[in-house]
């Protein structure tokens, strides 16, 4: 009897370990730009744009043709041509990486521990979005955030930020 209480506790603990969340690991078909990669896993292919954020690409496409947020987003791509594929630099194509979905969005570990948004972040090619909350990564992202605009990275250094906020904000 005791025998049988032993491997129904050995059953009841591998079956737990095996049931934990894995990552899920899908491969890079294609870096479309800083907003979008493409990913695979199996047949199944689906779209994958940074979690929490508004990237700069965003923040662009929903402005007005003709507007300061647009020029000023040109004008800085156009000093910073190698920023305007900086998602593409960081990413290879076909290898895996874990991705998790979260609103339709992805959190993509791009380095290590580091996510893509983080990335982002960092080199100010985004900003936060607007009452984003999420108790895992609000204090990676806000620290991120906070670390481009002390150091006038990317939209912090233009006026980017002040052009496109009234945008970001409606």
């Amino acid at each position: 009897m005791l025998r049988k209480i032993n491997i129904f506790i050995v059953y009841v603990v591998l079956s737990l370990s095996v049931d934990a969340k894995e990552p899920v690991l899908a491969i890079l078909n294609k870096t479309v730009s800083n907003e979008v990669q493409m990913f695979g896993i199996g047949k199944y292919t689906f779209e994958c744009k940074p979690y929490g954020l508004l990237t700069l690409e965003k923040l662009y496409n929903s402005s007005k043709s003709g507007s300061m947020c647009r020029d000023n987003i040109d004008k800085f791509y156009k000093k910073n041509p190698n920023l305007k594929y900086y998602a593409d630099s960081l990413l290879e194509d076909r290898q895996q990486y874990h991705v998790e979905i979260r609103d339709s969005n992805c959190i993509l570990y791009a380095r290590g521990q580091m996510t893509l948004s983080e990335l982002l972040l960092v080199k100010g090619l985004a900003i936060l979005k607007p009452k984003f909350k999420d108790e895992e990564f609000d204090g990676y992202y806000t620290l991120a955030q906070r670390k481009a605009k002390v150091d006038k990275k990317g939209l912090w250094d233009e006026k980017i930020f002040s052009s496109c906020i009234e945008e970001v904000y409606k």
